[in-house]
């Protein structure tokens, strides 16, 4: 393609995924469905001014997308509270993968006379659902900490668990023997072993060390790019062995969820995130083949209500099994309804070891992808209904920022923000602390304070403060431009909450009440006046003769000083 084509293609690409986009979250299906339809409209399967090719390509890159969203997850999973989940990963998981693979094979044998190998492989792959979409959806929804989130979290890892037995399930019933030269399976146990002990080693220890070096000498695109080649090679040394690569990066994200870096990491990761997130939607919806879809279309009247319902049924009565809430337990399946991505993986496995012919492989796929886009409106009916049921009682995630109420949000952490955190601990008042220089929070920590690593200006450092319960944010640094442009950011997008700023002088004042910051206020002046005021104390003058001198002095927004004034007795001998 020439330069104006491939601008041509990037400016359809750009408009149809806007347009879609609006279009589903004005409607209340989530942005996750307008990505899907842009990928329809866009893909190669539908006829358009610009050819498209290299879907798998796209997919293939887009799948870092899924990568990275699982490395933030992991990011807000310590160790000991996936610990906590382990009933639920390897109990309700587990029991969910056995039991929704057992009907869905039963079901495709007794009604499409399928082999009971080809029934329990599509049975297997029906019973995973959606990494991509159903943790992206919950993140979007802000339900990752709810009780419906966390078990839909636990079935999720326990499904990309079971990814390494499903694949190697796939020679043995298509009645293959193993290849020549395939290493014996206590070689390939001892290879994964070997990998996940790796990755523990470089995220409990290399990496933290790695990224202190960069962070302690402001080396931030080092910072990033050291913290995207560890999640990468996590990735694919994973990969490598047959385990899911967002089981690798979920790992190393766990591991570093207790660091000072946490938040930093975030904020980098957050836009990469998303834009590949959405890519891997759109190679959803440019997978879907709309000519197949209008051929089988009566056939998928039946198969994916059914696929649908199984899941669901199976899902909710696990749950209840397991001690969720009613509500809990019909979000969890109906968020988990739908089948996963790895699907497409293993439908094509099958279909080169011979247990899917051609028209099977494009029904099967069609079912996948079909059951991706209802997701939206499973989610829908599904809260729809649990709303209707009694709801359990929330407890507390986490006890990080996310958790304050009605706090203060100290931004620098020099010695001005340092006196300001202990005037807030001596009067009860909660508060964090974000600073930018990782040896301060470091000793802000061994003080004993809620010191964290990171930049306001980043959204997930913001949404991490709690901005937008916090009742005051106080900014403070000694880059005094930066100082008043995050001022007036944060002013902007929190118009609710009081903006505190200390600037050098009443110049700088007064630009930041014309852009209504009403607290800004320098620091030289009233330190001056309380020292001048000791010092002519000192010299004789009585405590009211100082008093009133300072007074005139702030009289009327520091008049005196703003235009120059000689001082009182000066102006009375002439």
């Amino acid at each position: 393609m020439d330069i104006p084509s491939i601008l041509l293609a990037i400016l359809i690409f750009l408009a149809a995924t806007a347009s879609c986009v609006i279009l589903f979250e004005r409607l209340g299906f989530g942005a996750i469905l307008g990505f899907i339809v842009a990928g329809i409209i866009i893909g190669p399967h539908t006829p358009g001014p610009v050819p498209v090719r290299a879907v798998e390509q796209l997919q293939s890159v887009a799948e870092l997308g899924v990568v990275l969203f699982l490395f933030t997850v992991g990011l807000e999973m310590r160790p000991e509270k996936v610990w906590s989940m382990r009933r639920l990963i390897f109990g309700l998981g587990s029991l969910q993968m056995l039991l929704t693979a057992a009907l869905v094979a039963a079901y495709l044998i007794f009604a499409q006379a399928l082999s009971w190998e080809t029934a329990v492989l599509l049975g297997l792959g029906f019973a995973m659902s959606s990494t991509a979409i159903v943790m992206a959806t919950l993140g979007e929804r802000g339900e990752l900490a709810s009780e419906h989130g966390r078990a839909t979290f636990a079935v999720l890892m326990a499904q990309d668990l079971w990814i390494v037995p499903v694949m190697a399930l796939v020679p043995v019933l298509a009645h293959q023997g193993a290849q020549a030269g395939a290493p014996p399976l206590w070689q390939k146990t001892a290879l994964v072993v070997a990998v996940l002990v790796g990755v523990v080693v470089a995220g409990r220890y290399l990496l933290p060390a790695a990224l202190a070096y960069c962070a302690n000498r402001r080396q931030m695109d080092a910072f990033a790019l050291v913290l995207f080649l560890a999640v990468t090679t996590a990735a694919v040394a994973v990969d490598h062995v047959g385990i899911s690569m967002t089981l690798g990066a979920f790992l190393l994200g766990m591991l570093l969820s207790a660091s000072d870096f946490r938040y930093q990491i975030e904020a980098i990761v957050a836009p990469f995130k998303g834009t590949l997130m959405g890519l891997f939607f759109i190679a959803v919806g440019m997978s879907i083949d709309v000519g197949a879809l209008r051929e089988d279309w009566a056939a998928l009247l039946v198969h994916v209500p059914v696929v649908l319902f199984i899941k669901v049924t199976v899902l909710v009565g696990l749950g209840l099994a397991f001690g969720l809430s009613r509500a809990a337990a019909v979000r969890t399946g109906f968020y988990l309804g739908q089948v996963g991505e790895f699907a497409f993986v293993l439908l094509g496995a099958a279909a080169v070891t011979g247990l899917l012919n051609a028209d099977g492989l494009t029904l099967a796929m069609l079912i996948v992808a079909v059951s991706m886009i209802l997701t939206p409106l499973m989610i829908k009916a599904g809260n729809a209904l649990a709303g209707r049921l009694p709801q359990a009682a929330e407890s507390a995630g986490s006890e990080d920022a996310t958790d304050l109420q009605r706090h203060v949000v100290v931004v620098g952490y020099e010695e001005v923000g340092q006196l300001l955190v202990q005037m807030l601990e001596m009067a009860n008042i909660p508060y964090v602390a974000f600073d930018r220089d990782i040896s301060v929070v470091r000793q802000g920590k061994q003080d004993g304070r809620n010191v964290v690593f990171g930049d306001m200006y980043s959204p997930t450092a913001q949404t991490a403060a709690g901005l937008g319960r916090a009742s005051a944010v106080y900014v403070t640094s000694r880059d005094m431009q930066r100082a008043k442009a995050l001022a007036i950011t944060l002013h902007r997008l929190y118009p609710n909450v009081d903006v505190y700023v200390r600037v050098r002088n009443l110049g700088d004042q007064d630009e930041m009440v014309a852009k209504g910051i009403k607290h800004a206020g320098t620091g030289y002046i009233e330190s001056t006046l309380v020292r001048g005021g000791m010092l002519l104390k000192d010299l004789g003058l009585s405590e009211a003769e100082v008093a009133e001198l300072i007074k005139e002095i702030q009289h009327n927004d520091y008049a005196l000083v703003r235009v120059g004034h000689s001082p009182p007795a000066a102006r009375q001998q002439t």
